[in-house]
């Protein structure tokens, strides 16, 4: 039986501490080339970890050829280079130290993972096990599991004021994922509109896919719809209950104007809800798919609520692209296990997964509210202005004090803190976003943020 210290795995998500620990065994040939590992069960109750723990890292290393599988019968260690165990001898301290040296890094959207409800998952995984009816070993239906839809179409409903078609929901490994096949449904020789500033993962998975995407300037209410009409986009991607990383909402009768031009022109808009649980007062805003549902793409994830490696996303398609989903595209294999659907689908259903948004956006709260009295009650107070909405995991901090953003970031960095300004976001370097930093807080202890804060201070 393999046996690791998992307590030495620091941030690193646990399925990928053990993937490094089982491949750097492989490399260095303590398990020699053909030697079975342990079963995924076997290994979970060694760690006292979930099977879906194990199932990751033996995932992992299956797709790098790690290792390799017989049917029936198990994991084998795969034949590897010798010429490799010198060249990860070279390259992991390095590695090691590349994560080791930020004391705090504002730039990481990690959540808190000590609040993950470990005993409600790990009894409904093994219920889902032991389930023979479950058919969670049968390949899932391409859409997702029904019960997975059906779960998510009710909880929309209950907490988001949403009524959605399970048939037309689509769940993916990630939003990622989900982007690649929004551009084959619209096609890649259209322009998609994104935001400015805006998150810029989502412009480069769009470019990998061959689309071009169109930077579109906000102003206090969002993107200008003036703009969207005199542009050549077919789609407009925004987030508008919550955006990254300006904070802004929104309001409704912006909203409607950008609902009227996807249904005149006959376009699309692609609805990006990532963290719209969070916000701290009052009811959720009602989605734009909630006021006119027939030209928007409405999509969600469970990464930012539930955990970071839980890579489970859906989207909500109009019927015109659902007709088209089914007709071109519904020979693609689910990218979700089973498994986890079914587990998922349990967590929702059973009303656990309302009760942790209810819990963690109290939590989240609570210490938005701490670090910002915290702030106030420091020398620095003076010298920035706090700019948060009300929802959200992270919030800008605005420096009064003229200063050059690249080398105030690169000394803060020499003193192990990581920070990014709010112009990193923009494509066309606007003014008004000047000396805005974001504080990404949702993974950041008290004592790391109130040393993060001396060094900001003694900067400026």
């Amino acid at each position: 039986m393999l046996t690791y210290d998992l307590e030495k795995r620091g941030k690193t998500p646990m399925y990928e501490y053990l993937y490094m620990c089982i491949r750097d065994d492989i490399l260095s040939g303590n398990i020699m080339q053909d030697d079975k590992l342990p079963s995924k069960r076997e290994m979970a109750k060694n760690h006292n970890i979930s099977v879906v723990t194990v199932e990751n890292a033996y995932a992992q290393l299956l797709v790098e050829g790690f290792i390799y599988a017989k049917e029936k019968r198990g994991y084998y260690a795969s034949k590897v280079d010798g010429n490799w165990i010198n060249n990860s001898e070279e390259i992991m301290p390095q590695t090691e130290e590349v994560k080791k040296e930020f004391v705090v890094d504002f730039t990481s959207n990690k959540i808190d993972i000590k609040n993950f409800p470990y005993a409600t998952w790990a009894r409904l995984l093994r219920r889902t096990l032991l389930d023979e009816e479950a058919g969670f070993m049968e390949t899932p239906h391409p859409q997702g599991v029904p019960e997975l839809r059906l779960a998510i179409a009710e909880y929309l409903k209950d907490f988001r004021g949403l009524r959605v078609n399970p048939n037309n929901i689509i769940v993916g490994a990630g939003m990622e994922y989900l982007y690649g096949i929004i551009v084959q449904l619209i096609g890649h020789n259209k322009m998609i509109g994104v935001e400015d500033p805006g998150y810029q993962k989502i412009s480069k998975v769009y470019e990998s896919n061959g689309v071009k995407p169109i930077h579109l300037k906000l102003d206090k209410e969002g993107v200008v719809p003036k703009d969207v009409y005199d542009s050549k986009i077919y789609a407009l991607h925004i987030s508008p209950s919550h955006h990254y990383p300006t904070g802004i909402v929104m309001p409704v009768s912006r909203r409607q104007e950008l609902l009227k031009w996807a249904v005149r022109m006959d376009k699309y808009i692609i609805e990006d809800e990532y963290d719209s649980e969070f916000r701290f007062s009052g009811i959720p805003i009602l989605p734009m798919a909630g006021l006119d549902n027939r030209n928007v793409i409405y999509m969600n994830t469970f990464s930012k609520t539930l955990a970071n490696s839980i890579r489970i996303a859906y989207m909500v398609l109009p019927d015109k692209l659902m007709d088209k989903y089914r007709e071109k595209l519904s020979f693609y294999s689910s990218t979700v296990s089973a498994f986890e659907q079914y587990t998922l689908a349990a967590f929702i259903k059973e009303g656990y997964y309302g009760r942790h948004i209810n819990r963690m956006r109290n939590y989240y709260r609570d210490k938005r509210d701490r670090i910002v009295s915290f702030i106030n009650t420091m020398p620095i107070k003076d010298k920035v202005n706090i700019i948060e909405a009300d929802a959200g995991l992270h919030f800008i901090l605005e420096i009064k004090k003229k200063i050059d953003e690249d080398v105030f970031a690169e000394k803060l960095r020499e003193r192990g803190v990581n920070i990014s300004s709010l112009s990193k976001y923009c494509y066309n370097r606007m003014d008004k976003f000047k000396r805005h930093f974001i504080i990404n807080y949702s993974d950041i202890s008290s004592k790391d943020l109130k040393y993060a804060l001396e060094m900001i201070d003694e900067l400026i």
